[in-house]
């Protein structure tokens, strides 16, 4: 890395100097210019300009590449909302539905982080079946299977309510009042 400033990383590759923009409170963490830099990179093009974006690490890039994707959301303000959120965070915040968090990054209001929370809520379960799972949730899984749930529908009931700190009765007690009708 050859220069820094809150939001922007310069770095040196062989011959090319590359702009990043990297997420303001990730460049107070990095090291002083003149040391070896290693960081996760996405390159977007948008209209035809591309534009290298840096992070701490590669939960933080897929996580801005969802959020990104997302309409009305865009890299400005992923990366805004990456300024204020570790992935877990969002995460935490998405599940319990925590409007006013997400309505403290600038660009999100009250409205737009309701719909942030929906639109994230089925993309971050979707990535999350790629994460090995604790053996709590997959033995609430197998019971719930067990009663005669399609798995898709258990799996949703499950992950809308584990947080990991609630026991197995717990856990299927929440799970059983999404799965039936009241």
């Amino acid at each position: 890395m050859i220069r820094k400033i809150p939001g922007k990383v310069w770095l040196e590759v062989g011959a090319l100097v590359f702009e990043v923009t990297v997420p303001f409170t990730l460049t107070e963490k990095l090291p002083a210019p003149g040391q070896v830099l290693r960081l996760p990179i996405c390159l977007w093009i948008q209209e035809g300009v591309p534009e290298l974006f840096g992070f701490a690490d590669e939960e933080s890039r897929d996580t801005f590449r969802l959020l990104a994707s997302l309409s009305g959301v865009g890299p400005r303000l992923a990366l805004n909302i990456l300024a204020l959120f570790r992935p877990e965070e969002l995460e935490e915040a998405v599940r319990s539905e925590d409007v006013e968090a997400l309505s403290r990054v600038p660009g999100i209001g009250p409205r737009r982080a309701e719909k942030l929370c929906v639109e994230l809520r089925g993309r971050l379960a979707l990535r999350k079946k790629d994460r090995p799972r604790p053996p709590l949730y997959e033995e609430a899984l197998r019971i719930l299977r067990h009663l005669g749930f399609p798995v898709t529908e258990a799996e949703k009931a499950l992950s809308e309510v584990y947080t990991g700190e609630e026991d197995l009765d717990a856990l299927l007690r929440e799970a059983l009042k999404r799965l039936s009708p009241v």
